[in-house]
């Protein structure tokens, strides 16, 4: 039996096993995985892979299990308890979970009270916070489990997020990893574990993601987790390594294919990525997640009709997502997510981004700041609050939080051209700093060409004339112009024709010339110029 059908049998298995759990987005996670692996591997997965449905002869299992899916988790909880017989492993699970899940929901109750209107306000402080009042005899009885040698793998995992909780990260971090990891080493089939693993080490600044040691019995979900972790640490290129092998295994696995674009997103091979995403929205038209991205891809590339067409599409899926810019409803639904999970990093992210469209630089400082708590290599917040102290026009705070977002992300473009733009607007003259910025932005991508031209206006402000002109033909060329679209474009193509006229190099002065003559739309001050200077030069009988 090869290694590749042992996995698969194992895949098969746990769908299973993490559905009769209730542990939902890990059975969805395998399900999906399952789906994408080969047709013929498929079929040599044995029909004993899908049996042995988890029953109990008291019918005490099927009730819990019932009022669990309908989400009732008290009611769940309360049948286990009150079970004559020993609990079976999975019923020992399901009823510390129920408990865990009840807590939660009235820990969601408490915070509503306090907080009755989510949607306009900033979270509640960590400080006043209600907890999950079920924490302490949790924590207790699976402390005790333990120790006797009772918890299995979903026991090691629940464990970890109750000590997580009970305790706070910084208190149990290395406890939690080795809960984590036992839990992964034993079945390694539970998706979230691994993501809970991952919100353990993003705290830790001593701990990089590479020197992680984890050899389970299954080396797909190990890389998987990899590819997850480099994209998360913004490194791309290895997690584009690690995902070609992956595709060949899950050929038809949307969330590999969504990585994939990803990774190209990120490595900013724009076209590929476009690609990758447009075959992705065709495979799983209703999904949602990651098509932010593809948004950005579209904008990068300028069709504006495939954006629009994206942008109709989301609404019809799912308007109040927070890539369809609805932006308070966005924000209502991400304040009642948070409610459930305080440690989602992308909604505290994304709810910022809300903020921001909406000028509430205040909420939006308050939320960054709760998303660099969790995950303080998280670069999108760090951008973020550079954004809102530059809204509020605070550019030295504004330069320090760009400073961090660049250090955490040193190849995008975009970093190195928000902190060149805030080292421009400083009273001081940071003249020099601006230029290095814009130049390491040319340096690594600078697809928009942002940063050409503003380095090229700075040369300009210096008098540096040959050093304007160069970068001003350079942004002529990246963006691969042939006619004046922009007003940007416009003062490009006006400095050029007046430096090669007055370089007395008048062929090229005259095309330049041409090219604002030639452009469509009102007539402007360059227009006029243009036509000046190339009567100028017709008079002087210097036309060839």
């Amino acid at each position: 039996m090869t290694e590749a059908l042992d996995q698969a049998i194992g895949l098969a298995r746990a769908r299973r096993d993490l559905s009769v759990r209730g542990l939902k987005h890990a059975a969805t996670f395998a399900c999906e995985l399952y789906a994408g692996l080969p047709p013929y591997l498929q079929q040599q997965v044995p029909s004993s892979a899908f049996g042995e449905v988890h029953s109990s002869a008291d019918g005490v299992l099927e009730l819990a299990r019932s009022y669990y899916d309908v989400a009732e988790y008290a009611r769940a909880a309360h049948v286990l308890e009150m079970k004559r017989t020993a609990l079976s492993s999975i019923e020992f699970f399901l009823l510390h979970y129920a408990r865990y899940l009840a807590g939660e929901r009235r820990k969601e109750a408490l915070l509503t009270e306090l907080k009755p209107n989510m949607g306009s306000k900033i979270p509640i402080a960590k400080e006043n916070k209600p907890t999950n009042p079920a924490l302490p005899k949790l924590l207790e009885d699976l402390s005790t489990a333990d120790e006797n040698g009772m918890l299995d793998a979903f026991g090691l995992y629940l464990y970890a997020i109750v000590l997580k909780q009970s305790m706070g990260v910084d208190t149990a971090r290395s406890q939690c990893q080795q809960l984590l990891k036992r839990s992964i080493s034993i079945f390694p089939w539970n998706w979230s574990a691994w993501m809970e693993l991952d919100q353990v080490l993003s705290q830790d600044a001593a701990s990089s993601f590479d020197k992680v040691e984890i050899s389970p019995s299954c080396p797909w979900m190990r890389d998987l987790f990899q590819v997850h972790l480099y994209l998360e640490n913004n490194q791309a290129t290895q997690a584009f390594d690690l995902l070609t092998p992956l595709q060949k295994q899950f050929p038809t696995c949307h969330y590999i294919l969504a990585q994939t674009a990803s990774a190209q997103y990120h490595l900013q091979d724009f076209d590929q990525a476009h690609e990758t995403f447009s075959a992705l929205t065709k495979a799983d038209p209703y999904r949602v997640e990651q098509m932010d991205l593809f948004s950005n891809v579209l904008y990068v590339k300028e069709d504006k009709s495939g954006l629009s067409s994206l942008a109709q599409h989301l609404q019809r899926v799912d308007k109040y997502r927070p890539e369809t810019c609805q932006h308070e409803r966005a924000i209502l639904y991400f304040s009642r997510a948070l409610t459930l999970d305080p440690q989602c990093l992308s909604a505290w992210t994304l709810i910022g981004h809300e903020y921001i469209e909406l000028r509430n630089t205040a909420a939006a400082i308050e939320v960054y700041r709760r998303a660099i708590d969790i995950n303080p290599k998280d670069y999108r917040a760090w951008y973020g609050l550079g954004q809102a102290y530059e809204i509020l026009e605070l550019i030295h705070y504004s330069v320090y939080y760009y400073q961090k977002a660049a250090a955490i992300r040193p190849y995008d473009a975009r970093m190195w051209c928000a902190l060149g733009g805030c080292y421009e607007k400083l009273p001081t003259s940071h003249t020099s700093q601006a230029i290095m910025c814009y130049q390491r932005a040319i340096a690594n991508k600078d697809t928009e060409c942002i940063a050409i031209y503003r380095l090229a206006q700075m040369y300009e402000k210096e008098d540096n004339n040959e050093k304007a002109a160069e970068c001003y033909q350079m942004y002529w060329r990246e963006r691969g112009l042939t006619q004046v679209d922009s007003p940007e474009a416009t003062s490009a193509v006006f400095f050029l024709a007046q430096y090669f006229k007055q370089k007395r190099q008048f062929r090229q002065a005259v095309e330049w010339c041409n090219r604002l003559l030639d452009r469509q739309g009102p007539v402007t001050l360059e227009r006029d110029e243009a036509k000046a200077m190339l009567q100028t030069m017709r008079n002087l009988e210097y036309m060839e």
